[in-house]
């Protein structure tokens, strides 16, 4: 847990800096367990996050602009009609805890001034954001609800009495102390400290902090009193640093008892904001998609198993000219075959009369036999035209959900439902109506990029923008990319003419836009866009090519996301 109380004290001490004296200009919740406030401060806008999601629970400011609900949550109305307008006086943590309470100024209904107090806690699954009127201490309302019957020790729900979460008894708030009394304190308690056992006695330290002090008292040799010093001063400094070892994890200042490459940030809220982005981004596409990549996956299990079943029948039906002969040559020599056979050799004229053995059914003459084999000949015959029409879409079907899952596992949240809606049309998801939470609509476009020549690199996001992409927007003489036989989007290089470089680098474009994102070696289809074309009946984003030149290339992340334009 990198979100202490220490931590949460000095990300305090930032925002106090930043956001206090400011106006609450908007108020959005983009996510079920999310609000952001737009605050006008110094000239500026700042959007500060709170989230009380149970494992990535967190306060900063960010500069994430998320699309939010077509519909605005009651809670995010309610803190609309309170907060915006409001000015922000203080922002205060309770004891050393990861409590944090937003004291605003606004005008009730009336245009009477009125205080509000917004109490972020930030307590893993207990985490909560409550609106409190301070003057009766009542709680005006919550985004998370919790009554009586979950909780003997204070209910959460509006008009209840507003109490403080407990605080653990166990446990002292060492930034009250004098120095004399801190001195006396380690003293008391230096076995615990050394042994990493801070986080027990010690209200707000993690376990993470908790050992970098024992290590500083082992490691330098010290007393607890001068390790918690050296602790508390470095916290002062900073700067905050993200540490990638076997678990990223980050703090207000440099761990030295753990290895790894270290990043360090100007503020703790671009280090809690770059910490969190892929980790909240995962989480949320998980939360939005549903069980939908489960199903998908299992359709494709489904296909991969017909196809087992294809091949197996192909085998047998793959006999099938065996029995032409078999029939032809029991029609023709009729005559030399007697009926109660079990076998016969008859010389097959299509291998220069060499003997072939034929199985017959001793219970039917020769031109029966010729006809059950010429039966079976009609059958196989046919059936491998089904079977290769069955094998054609098993494939196209695994080809299309599998690029369908690189899409998802790429989105960005404002894609999720553009591919959610390329399912229902494709029969793959129910079509619902009056679905509850639908996000805005935004104008989905297709990602961008700009080679080092200069010319502009597109990627399609979701199958129908392939398509739209790819057919109708691209000059006949752009060029293609695609990566050959892997899932992956659609990449076009807006230039008739590009350069060995310019190529080089979509096709690295492309290969990370795809399934094979983190391999080498990655082979890219180049093709004009004139060489497309798209089968009747195909699913989105399946063309058809020829004439095309295979790259190889290794996708860099840092250099492709270096090449990324994006809007500002």
């Amino acid at each position: 847990m990198s979100f202490d109380g220490f931590f949460t004290r000095q990300m305090l001490n930032e925002l106090k800096e930043q956001l206090v004296g400011g106006r609450v200009s908007r108020v959005f919740q983009p996510f079920e367990q999310e609000i952001h406030l737009v605050i006008r401060s110094k000239r500026q806008n700042h959007r500060l996050v709170a989230s009380i999601h149970p494992t990535y629970y967190r306060l900063h400011l960010s500069q994430e602009r998320p699309a939010n609900p077509t519909h605005a949550p009651m809670f995010a109305m309610l803190l609309r009609k309170h907060l915006e307008n409001a000015s922000l006086l203080d922002i205060q943590q309770i004891g050393n805890d990861r409590v944090v309470r937003l004291i605003f100024s606004g005008r009730d209904e009336l245009g009477d001034l009125k205080s509000y107090h917004l109490m972020i806690e930030l307590m893993g699954r207990h985490s909560n954001i409550v609106l409190v009127d301070p003057k009766r201490e009542i709680i005006i309302d919550c985004i998370k609800h919790v009554p009586a019957s979950l909780n003997s020790y204070r209910t959460l729900q509006a008009g209840a009495d507003y109490r403080l979460p407990p605080s653990q008894a166990t446990q002292t708030n060492i930034t009250t102390l004098s120095a004399y009394d801190l001195k006396q304190w380690c003293h008391l308690h230096a076995e615990s400290l050394a042994a990493g056992e801070g986080f027990r006695i010690i209200q707000g330290l993690s376990k993470l902090a908790a050992q970098e002090i024992a290590h500083t008292i082992h490691t330098k040799e010290i007393s607890a009193y001068d390790a918690v010093q050296d602790f508390l001063e470095k916290l002062a400094v900073g700067p905050g640093v993200m540490i990638e070892a076997d678990k990223p994890v980050f703090y207000a200042f440099d761990l030295s008892y753990i290895a790894g490459e270290r990043t360090a940030f100007d503020n703790l809220s671009a280090l809690v904001d770059a910490y969190y982005a892929h980790r909240v981004h995962t989480d949320r596409i998980k939360q939005m998609t549903g069980n939908i990549i489960h199903q998908l996956e299992q359709i494709i299990a489904r296909n991969q198993t017909k196809l087992e079943h294809l091949a197996k029948d192909r085998q047998i039906a793959e006999n099938s000219e065996t029995y032409r002969i078999y029939g032809e040559l029991l029609s023709a020599y009729a005559h030399e075959v007697e009926k109660g056979q079990a076998m016969v050799a008859l010389p097959n004229y299509y291998e220069e009369n060499a003997p072939l053995d034929i199985p017959l059914d001793p219970a039917k003459s020769p031109i029966e036999n010729s006809q059950s084999y010429f039966k079976k000949y009609s059958k196989y015959r046919d059936s491998l035209k089904y079977i290769d029409k069955e094998t054609g879409k098993a494939r196209q079907e695994i080809a299309y959900l599998e690029s369908v899952l690189v899409q998802i596992a790429q989105a960005d949240i404002e894609d999720i439902e553009d591919i959610k809606q390329e399912l229902r049309e494709e029969g793959y998801q129910a079509q619902k109506h009056g679905q509850t939470k639908k996000r805005s609509k935004t104008s989905s476009k297709p990602r961008r990029y700009r080679s080092s020549d200069g010319v502009m690199i597109y990627v399609g996001r979701n199958n129908h923008q392939n398509d739209e992409l790819s057919l109708k927007r691209a000059s006949k003489n752009h060029w293609w990319l695609h990566t050959k036989n892997i899932p992956g989007s659609h990449v076009i290089v807006e230039s008739d003419r590009p350069s060995e470089q310019t190529m080089l680098e979509a096709a690295e474009i492309a290969a990370y836009h795809s399934k094979s994102q983190y391999s080498a070696n990655v082979p890219v289809d180049t093709v004009q866009v004139k060489h497309l074309r798209k089968p009747n009946g195909a699913k989105p984003g399946f063309v058809i090519y020829e004439g095309q030149q295979t790259l190889y290339v290794t996708p860099v992340e840092s250099a492709i996301k270096a090449r990324e334009v994006t809007d500002n």
